[in-house]
């Protein structure tokens, strides 16, 4: 009879006592969905943004860059989604950027110009004709001799 009252007390303590890992569906959060495009113009150019979809009205703030310098700011308020334009001036051909930012948070970075970059060091092509190749230098033998004991 101990042994049955035993086995009980075993018994309870095997139910099933944590929660699963698996915590279902969730849903995504929703996000702005935007593209856009930068034109340049004369003295200028011309930012097309188009929002596809903005879970919330918010501003689009567009920042201005020339090379890493911050020139201009604007903001534009964001309803519905749409094609919104901007215009920026430009003061000579040098390499512009326009970053859009949602919230604190960079969504788009458009380009316009030819960045800075260092030149790539000059390759001279591999000789083709055989005779242009260098003579053959005098090298150790390949297997190394073992040291006389």
């Amino acid at each position: 009879m101990r042994w049955l009252l035993v086995l009980a007390i075993l018994a309870v303590g095997c139910r099933y006592t944590f929660i699963p890992l698996d915590p279902g569906r969730t849903a995504f959060p929703e996000r702005a969905v935007v593209s856009g495009s930068l034109e340049p113009v004369e003295r200028g150019a011309v930012a097309r943004i188009n929002v596809r979809r903005m879970p919330e009205a918010n501003y689009l703030e567009l920042r201005w860059f020339k090379e890493d310098q911050l020139y201009q700011e604007r903001s534009i308020w964001v309803e519905a989604p749409g094609t919104y334009e901007a215009r920026f001036d430009r003061f000579d051909d040098g390499y512009y950027r326009l970053l859009v930012v949602i919230r604190n948070s960079p969504y788009l970075q458009l380009e316009v110009g030819t960045p800075l970059v260092p030149q790539p060091p000059e390759v001279t092509p591999p000789p083709t004709n055989p005779s242009e190749l260098p003579a053959p230098s005098p090298t150790a033998p390949a297997t190394p001799t073992p040291p006389n004991r």
